[in-house]
């Protein structure tokens, strides 16, 4: 298409407003064509099909060509505008028709954001912090004992009850001297320390015996997840029937076989730990290499984001959400608001990441897709499946490729950053959720 006219008005930050005009002869040019087109196979009563009178085929689908003419001249010269211009569009255009008459020029109005245009920095002196951890003998001996305790046994003991022993107890709460739902239970079994009740709940039961009987108030606290009760303060009784300790299992060969530990023998078990502990220290640094690089472009370059992505990011997230949480109706998700500063993370850090790559021209590796799409296929008992269904499906390719390319991104920085090691401990390392 040759011949519109197109006027782009700069906007606040990234937004740009363009008023387009396309000559009335090349919008009736294209309807002649598809009433023509349509004449060739019509068939109108009293005529043999084909041989319509134009006049006649133009009255009849009139509406349904013009309709067909305005979209096709939207997206024709909507593509030539932004390419006349060299505009890159984050998004689809919101579009408002100025006039669309016979006789007239088409005109129209799209409001577009487009791409930050931006150059890196900091790429050239990179420093950062990196955890470094030594696997210590008393860190397997605290897994062999988290593997002793997987596998022991709750008995009763005829003591007062500590912090980490569980009791088996009958409560009943009221309020207002009436029962309320789900506040009266038979049998229940809680773990002090455990978190599983209100702190105020544990507390009182902190110290009882076997055969103990308590009661006390409890306050529910505002925002609480049963509304009827948030702010409200609830009677107990409680009656302790028994405490339990937690008996370690002994290791022994068949504790160590029940492990995937053929052989039986403990110091094989104690190696598969160690060699276990080892690849979680190496993936949780590496992790927080990636991530402590990753923030640093984002502090380095804070740039214009596209609203229209942030939204875009956000609303994706939200169905995400809803397909883990098993919900399909959208009014009982959280509100699009509570996923935009992660939605602006990860959109901010996309620009950030695509610029690197086209600024060092950076090729995919399809050897590491290869390999990164056995990692994840392999972890699966139905592996094949898994490949297959990841080979037939563009948006799960596309998620695998843009991890390897940011894989590849994160090697390019870690050769140009210089690290001081933070010596720390294993179990601040694993924890460390940053």
């Amino acid at each position: 298409m040759s011949g519109i006219t197109v006027k782009v008005k700069k906007q606040k930050e990234l937004k740009r407003e363009l008023k387009v005009s396309v000559p009335s002869s090349m919008v009736e040019a294209k309807k002649m064509k598809r009433f023509e087109e349509i004449a060739k196979t019509a068939k109108m009563p009293g005529f043999r099909p084909g041989k319509a009178p134009i006049n006649i085929i133009q009255s009849q689908y009139g509406n349904q060509v013009n309709q067909e003419t305005l979209s096709d001249v939207l997206e024709s010269s909507y593509a030539e505008a932004i390419t006349e211009k060299d505009l890159k569009p984050a998004g689809p255009p919101e579009v408002n028709i100025d006039q669309f008459v016979d006789g007239s020029d088409f005109q129209y109005t799209a409001t577009i954001e487009v791409f930050p245009e931006f150059k890196l920095k900091g790429l050239d002196k990179i420093k950062l912090e990196r955890p470094s951890a030594t696997v210590k003998q008393s860190d397997i001996n605290e897994m062999v004992e988290n593997l002793q305790k997987q596998r022991g046994e709750w008995k009763s003991v005829d003591r007062n009850a500590t912090d980490s022993d569980q009791l088996l107890i009958d409560f009943k709460g009221t309020l207002d001297g009436e029962v309320f739902e789900g506040g009266s239970s038979e049998d229940f079994v809680m773990q002090l320390g455990g978190g599983q009740m209100l702190p105020e709940f544990e507390e009182a039961l902190k110290d009882v015996k076997p055969s103990d009987e308590k009661d006390f108030e409890v306050t529910f606290p505002d925002g609480y997840h049963q509304p009827d009760l948030s702010g409200k303060t609830a009677n107990f009784n409680v009656k302790v029937k028994e405490v339990r300790e937690l008996a370690l299992a002994e290791v022994t060969e068949d504790f160590v076989k029940g492990f995937g530990i053929d052989s039986g023998k403990y110091d094989d078990l104690i190696k598969e730990i160690s060699d276990s502990m080892e690849k979680e220290k190496d993936s949780k640094i590496k992790e927080q290499v990636r991530i402590g690089l990753m923030n640093y472009l984002r502090e380095k370059n804070q740039i214009q984001i596209p609203e229209v992505m942030i939204k875009n990011e956000a609303t994706a997230m939200q169905k995400d959400w809803m397909r883990r949480s098993g919900i399909e109706d959208e009014s009982a998700a959280p509100e699009l608001d509570n996923f935009n500063q992660i939605a602006t993370e990860r959109v901010h850090l996309g620009l950030l990441v695509n610029e690197l790559v086209l600024s060092r021209e950076m090729e995919l590796d399809q050897e590491r897709v290869k390999t990164k799409l056995a990692e994840i296929t392999n972890a699966y008992p139905n592996g094949d499946e898994i490949k297959k269904m990841y080979e037939q499906t563009p948006e799960l390719m596309d998620q695998l490729r843009s991890m390897v390319m940011e894989d590849q991104v994160v090697d390019w920085l870690i050769d140009k950053t210089t690290f001081t090691d933070k010596e720390t401990e294993f179990k601040e390392l694993i924890n460390n959720q940053a």
